[in-house]
């Protein structure tokens, strides 16, 4: 997520590990895993309404329920007063490293009070992004867009406790060719290591993107590009030797 002051020294950043890490697992116990965001995401907000995927075998009302592919089936109404319903889905199904895919198609319902932001299309006139205003809810956007708001949150990186804020960006078409980040567990961790440094690392080259602070996230990215996994490193690299801004922010929104 966007953040507002500009980084620079990165020394700073790495010499305050783990301070900011409140949302973020202190060690890995088990063998390492990727963590699944869209799980994450819906045990966090599980006290709200929430539209979480089911199989078409185990909906209880198979009328009420509409197949977006990829196994997961969705309430054929969506959030609000829509009447479809979309998914961000993070997976991959090869063992490869996970990637984002939209499923279900997007809609405008109109601005509303608590997502009244302007709206990003792409080249081919589909939504692609929103920008967050002052007052914004997740849920309301969620609603404006007809998407279920926990996945649009666990693919945007929304980090535990911290709140979306104006100038935020969020995509919400992701480009199913390109790696999803996972912000809480490093590529190949040690059981029994902590994962705060690896957290507080993304975060600050999150920070580094938002800004445009390239030397920042080069000087970071030596440091994390060993936490990656290979391909996901790769496309990192590769954006940052040809400064695309625009590529590593959809990674690191």
């Amino acid at each position: 997520m966007k953040r507002n002051t500009r980084i620079t020294t990165a020394v700073v950043v790495v010499a305050v590990a783990g301070l900011v890490a409140v949302a973020a697992p202190a060690v890995i116990s088990a063998a390492p895993a990727v963590v699944d965001a869209a799980s994450w995401a819906s045990e966090r907000f599980a006290a709200e309404p929430s539209t979480a995927p089911t199989s078409a075998a185990d909906a209880s009302d198979p009328v009420g329920y509409v197949d977006l592919g990829d196994g997961i089936s969705v309430p054929a109404r969506g959030p609000g007063d829509c009447t479809t319903n979309a998914f961000i889905n993070i997976g991959s199904d090869d063992g490869s490293p996970a990637h984002g895919k939209l499923l279900g198609e997007l809609v405008d319902m109109g601005a509303s009070e608590l997502a009244r932001g302007p709206v990003t299309l792409d080249a081919d006139g589909q939504i692609f992004s929103y920008e967050v205003q002052a007052g914004d809810s997740l849920i309301a956007i969620g609603e404006r867009f007809c998407v279920d708001y926990v996945t649009v949150g666990s693919f945007n990186h929304v980090r535990g406790n911290e709140p979306i804020a104006p100038g935020d960006v969020l995509y919400l078409r992701p480009d199913p060719t390109l790696p999803f980040v996972d912000i809480y567990s490093p590529y190949n961790a040690e059981p029994g290591s902590s994962t705060i440094p690896y957290y507080d690392g993304v975060a600050a080259f999150s920070t580094a993107v938002a800004t445009a602070d390239l030397g920042a996230a080069r000087w970071l990215w030596q440091r994390l590009e060993k936490d990656m996994p290979p391909e996901t490193a790769a496309v990192i690299s590769q954006a940052l030797s040809t400064d695309d801004l625009a590529l590593l922010r959809r990674m690191f929104p």
